[in-house]
């Protein structure tokens, strides 16, 4: 059963699924290496929400709930975690060498998802540790608003 969930990357994708996956009731880390990036992502959630909010498509308790379920890190050892979603650049080496640090970090259980839509899933899952726990996990942009999101199972 999926409790927590680690986005890594908080870059215009990176924290709309983090967004989206808190306002679920999803404990949910938002992972990046820059504290900069962090904070944008803090800045464009609480937009987004103020936004949904004078949309009447939420409601107060409702962006309170979802605020309470984020946290933000740039400390990769906060990403323990049932599901594993990156968004990070576009680069196959950068996406295994996350998964395998992760890999590391998480119980045996943890399913490790990419958000590419460009990349080959199959490839980046033969350069992880546990190839059979990798998958793709391609969510539409906005994230927030699309309810579409394209699963991809490596061969």
């Amino acid at each position: 059963m999926i409790g927590t969930i680690c986005v890594c990357g908080a870059g215009t994708m990176g924290r709309g699924i983090a967004q989206l996956m808190a306002s679920h009731g999803y404990s949910t880390v938002l992972y990046d290496v820059d504290p900069g990036s962090l904070r944008n992502a803090a800045a464009g959630i609480n937009q987004s929400l103020e936004q949904l909010i004078k949309k009447e498509k939420i409601t107060f308790s409702e962006q309170s709930a979802t605020l309470a379920h984020l946290t933000f890190t740039s400390d990769l050892n906060d990403c323990i975690a049932d599901l594993v979603i990156e968004a990070i650049v576009e680069r196959i080496p950068e996406k295994i060498a996350l998964f395998n640090q992760l890999a590391e970090l998480n119980h045996a259980d943890t399913i490790f998802a990419t958000n590419t839509s460009s990349l080959s899933v199959t490839t980046i899952a033969a350069g992880v540790q546990h190839p059979n726990r990798v998958a793709g996990m391609h969510f539409f942009n906005p994230p927030v608003i699309m309810k579409l999101i394209e699963l991809v199972q490596a061969d």
